[in-house]
């Protein structure tokens, strides 16, 4: 009975050892490549800021919590890193625009909805006061109308509604990386249809092209080739509060935005504009760029743009310009007109202005605090005319 007791003892001795082993804190390495501890329920702290504190004790904030996964993810062009939080926060952006769409598309379907009320009414009571036909048929389209628009109102609410649990369900999941991995490969597998896509051009653009007498140009290839450059606008020109010789370029359109789930309940209109220009400061030279909102939630979606965010600028030759921001933004909100925008300063060097003044830009990717976006630019020709102006 000794022994049995013994024995007992002794095991249950050992299991307790290796339960309190299996709660221990191991040694993991972050993506950032630093080494961090992960505690048992999660969360996680830099090894070199370790303080020895107790396990129960909170280490980190609950959205901190390290996702142990082996995952590969390719840098984005330019060799800037796509870490796993990059994505998470992306996700979580995309699931919060996906919220406002079905926000917005609802709101527009119960409009048409009680508009569709409201036009039944008036036609009955058309009916009942005995109009005449021409009132009748007029009554009878408007309301065919309004029946056809409340339709297709609620489609595009049940469409951006379903969106939105899909991209909710991502985030919930944490399919986030999954789903990034997913839509490079998509990406890829789009570009591959046009690797050896033969474009052709017609040599007769002379006939097309005339001069103010109607007649064909006699230099039609230098029109096309080469169109004479836009002139230079300048916004200000003068001394700043400080004495300092400052000139401000006329601000030009770089691109607009609007993301896919709300372009169909945005109705043409832009999520976002983005407009630029330089400046030049004593010795010193800037881009700044207006990011614009036509929809104040964008701020609970993007967040803020923050001090030493970067700015990619990739150009159509292949190379690519890293810009920093010289300052923090936060969003201004106007509310006469409803707009939320961001007026970001991006200093740059002139081994950077030569680059950039050689080249068209084909996009810019855009460091926001809830990761980065990338956005294809309208104006090729940004750059090269800013930069001449600016000279």
């Amino acid at each position: 009975m000794q022994v049995r007791l013994f024995f007992g003892l002794l095991i249950l001795i050992f299991w307790s050892a290796a339960s309190t082993l299996s709660a221990q804190p191991v040694m993991r390495t972050n993506e950032k490549g630093e080494t961090i501890i992960v505690f048992p329920d999660g969360t996680t702290q830099v090894f070199s800021e370790f303080s020895g504190a107790s396990e129960g004790a909170d280490k980190t904030k609950p959205e901190e919590k390290y996702p142990v996964a082996d995952i590969r993810i390719e840098p984005l062009a330019g060799n800037i890193p796509v870490t796993v939080e990059d994505l998470r926060r992306i996700a979580e952006r995309k699931s919060q625009i996906a919220k406002d769409a079905a926000r917005i598309a609802q709101d527009r379907a119960d409009e048409a909805s009680r508009q569709l009320t409201r036009l039944e009414k008036d036609y009955h009571q058309v009916l009942q006061q005995n109009a005449s036909e021409p009132v009748i048929e007029r009554m009878a389209t408007r309301l065919e109308a309004a029946r056809q628009a409340e339709a297709e109102a609620q489609r595009e609410a049940r469409t951006a509604l379903s969106e939105s649990y899909r991209a909710e369900s991502i985030t919930r999941r944490g399919n986030y990386v999954e789903d990034y991995l997913r839509n490079q490969e998509l990406k890829k597998e789009q570009s591959k249809q046009y690797e050896n896509l033969k474009l052709t051009a017609s040599s007769s653009y002379e006939n097309l092209l005339l001069d103010d007498n109607y007649n064909p140009f006699t230099s039609t290839d230098n029109v096309i080739l080469h169109p004479p450059p836009p002139s230079c606008q300048v916004a200000y020109e003068g001394k700043d509060d400080r004495g300092r010789l400052r000139r401000d370029l006329q601000k030009k359109l770089l691109f607009t935005h609007t993301d896919e789930r709300l372009r169909s309940v945005l109705k043409g209109q832009e999520y976002l504009t983005c407009e630029g220009y330089f400046t030049q400061l004593g010795g010193f030279r800037y881009l700044t760029l207006e990011f614009t909102f036509a929809y104040p939630n964008a701020r609970e979606a993007y967040g803020f743009i923050e001090k030493g965010s970067y700015l990619m600028i990739k150009l159509l030759n292949g190379q690519f310009i890293t810009l920093f921001s010289g300052k923090m933004d936060k969003g201004t909100y106007d509310t006469q007109t409803g707009l939320l925008s961001y007026l970001v300063h991006y200093p740059i060097d002139q081994s950077q202005i030569n680059l950039l003044k050689n080249s068209e830009a084909d996009s810019v990717i855009v460091s926001w605090s809830s990761g980065y976006e990338e956005y294809e630019i309208f104006e090729l020709g940004f750059f090269i005319h800013q930069i001449r102006c600016l000279d």
